[in-house]
């Protein structure tokens, strides 16, 4: 198991520090209002990949990956995101008031994505691969723009976009050797309507992402813009290493010792992060946003605790659609993101600072993990959470003591880093073992 995850982990962890790298580039040299319009199609684009997976690409991976006649299960959810992808190509007359949601005309291009299928079916590397050139590729693309053509940054991204998105299509395609295009059928929309709590859920995973962009942009300026997206993406980054791993053990995760295993890696991600932020600022900052960003400590310091709340229960994401729980589950994604909207229009009335708006993103996090808990765990199960949290904290002495000893820089952060990382590591190492007898019992 272990060996699994450091392989996943080295592939999506090479493709976020380019992609770290890239924003920290873009957030500097470029002009504003270009990396401005780059969140906003960003944003909108994977809110299209929501609308068009909505709850039916969760039903679908739970029959690819438990069902051995899974490729008519594939066809039926490929007519279906197909289908509604070309009647969502119809919003594009809404670009008359917004340029950018020209996007919709390229809908039917990420209907076509069938990523999710390769990690039902086992093909967690070629998954995680892939993943990796669709994120590297655009950023560094755009990157490299801003030194010929700085004017078209925005174009080039797009472009950059699209033009990967065709060629992995057809990669995947290739893989799991089925068919690209499929015929429309409007009876397949039956499928998004059977799932629509499931649908519900994703389009809160999403709110609690890229989705927040679109509705923050309503109250912050240009500026705020373009450090919500730097932030938002690596908040995204942290997240997408934990769905890699939930991915990668999706038929193992009714067990409990494998979601506590899960959810202990990323509550260790999250400590790395949080004692990056609290005991290193502007070590942290300048490295991976960028020196401009330094006076922005608190925004960094409440994405970091938002991060770690989510990692506590993380697992329940993916456990409870598993364990067939969607109605419930629906409830308490819909809650968190209204308190977080709540939050959110409250505290503005009283600051315009952007550092609020991670704020009402903490507190919706805070209220989701804590609903998660009590519905959907068992006492030993929050208690075995709160243990390692306990020694997570323990562990930040080290990075507390090389700072004291030898004050910021480079070489002090990463050893300080690494000595809480591996303090930690020897925590979640027993738990594997212990997971893995588990699961060879569920799997007989």
């Amino acid at each position: 198991m272990i060996q699994r995850i450091a392989l996943l982990f080295i592939i999506t962890g090479a493709g976020h520090i380019i992609s770290i790298l890239s924003l920290r580039f873009l957030a500097l040299a470029a002009d504003s209002k270009q990396v401005a319009g780059m969140a906003e199609f960003e944003s909108l684009i994977q809110l299209i990949i929501g609308l068009v997976g909505f709850g039916m690409q969760s039903e679908a991976i739970r029959n690819i990956s438990l069902n051995d006649k899974w490729k008519e299960k594939f066809d039926q959810a490929q007519t279906s995101r197909l289908t509604l992808s070309i009647i969502l190509s119809s919003l594009v007359v809404l670009s008359f008031s917004n340029k950018f949601y020209m996007c919709f005309l390229i809908a039917p291009l990420f209907a076509m994505n069938a990523d999710y299928a390769l990690y039902a079916r086992g093909l967690s590397f070629a998954g995680t691969l892939i993943a990796f050139i669709r994120v590297v590729f655009p950023l560094m693309l755009g990157a490299v723009s801003l030194h010929y053509w700085p004017h078209f940054l925005l174009e080039i991204y797009v472009v950059a976009t699209i033009v990967i998105y065709l060629i992995t299509n057809l990669l995947i395609a290739s893989l799991l050797e089925v068919s690209l295009l499929f015929r429309p059928s409007l009876g397949s929309l039956l499928l998004y309507i059977k799932t629509i709590p499931l649908g519900i859920i994703s389009l809160s995973f999403y709110f609690f992402g890229l989705g927040f962009i679109l509705f923050a942009k309503f109250f912050f300026d240009v500026k705020d813009m373009v450090i919500l997206f730097v932030a938002m993406k690596f908040y995204l980054i942290y997240k997408g290493a934990i769905r890699v791993i939930h991915q990668a053990f999706i038929g193992q995760m009714t067990v409990e010792e494998v979601c506590l295993s899960i959810d202990k890696i990323s509550m260790a991600l999250g400590f790395l992060f949080l004692g990056s932020v609290i005991i290193f600022p502007v070590t942290f900052i300048s490295m991976f946003f960028g020196s401009q960003f330094i006076h922005n400590q608190f925004f960094f310091v409440y994405l970091s605790i938002s991060a770690l709340i989510f990692g506590v229960f993380g697992s329940a994401t993916t456990r409870v659609i598993l364990e067939r729980h969607d109605l419930k589950f629906m409830k308490v994604s819909i809650a968190a993101v209204l308190v977080s909207i709540v939050c959110l229009l409250v505290i503005v009335q009283f600051s315009l600072k952007v550092e609020v708006a991670i704020l009402s993103l903490l507190l919706g996090e805070l209220f989701f993990t804590i609903l998660s808990a009590f519905l959907f765990f068992s006492r030993s199960a929050i208690l075995n959470r709160i243990s390692f949290i306990l020694i997570g904290l323990l562990g930040l002495v080290f990075p507390c003591i090389s700072r004291l000893v030898f004050s910021q820089n480079v070489v002090s952060y990463f050893v300080s880093m690494a000595l809480l990382g591996l303090f930690l590591l020897s925590f979640i190492n027993r738990d594997f073992k212990l997971a893995k007898i588990k699961t060879k019992d569920f799997e007989k």
